[in-house]
């Protein structure tokens, strides 16, 4: 959860930015690839919002067995998706993104550490990947 806080701090960021900042006699707002780029980072955090959001519902209504497969989803997915939207929010900010200066450096540390502290992206996908395979079995 909250690494969807940090990506919708950085979405705000980036957003912030690219409405104030001109490049190429334009605001960075109106350049096509950012246009792009801001959106599908938004399908992304929302997908990842979703996911956390069943994963806890899941795990309210079925216990941690039976909601593992969905938390390990959201293992893989949440991290991966705001060091994503941190990234682009950083690049959007140029040098000031990687200064200490703002908090876009240290949000992206921090999602980075936590994936790294919250497991291997492999052990989650090798949980997904077996309960798949025994639901196939069924």
């Amino acid at each position: 959860m909250r690494l969807i806080g940090a990506a919708e701090r950085g979405m705000q960021m980036m957003v912030q930015r690219a409405s104030e900042r001109r490049v190429f006699g334009k605001l960075i707002a109106q350049q096509g690839s950012f246009l792009s780029d801001v959106a599908k980072c938004r399908v992304e955090l929302e997908m990842a919002r979703l996911l956390v959001l069943e994963a806890a519902d899941q795990l309210d209504h079925l216990g941690n067995k039976k909601a593992r497969g969905i938390i390990a989803m959201a293992k893989v997915a949440a991290p991966n998706m705001a060091l994503q939207v941190l990234d682009m929010a950083i690049q959007v900010h140029g040098a000031a993104g990687v200064s200490s200066d703002i908090v876009l450096a240290h949000l992206w540390a921090t999602a980075r550490t936590l994936r790294i502290a919250d497991g291997p992206d492999e052990v989650h996908l090798g949980t997904i990947a077996k309960l798949e395979l025994q639901r196939a079995k069924l």
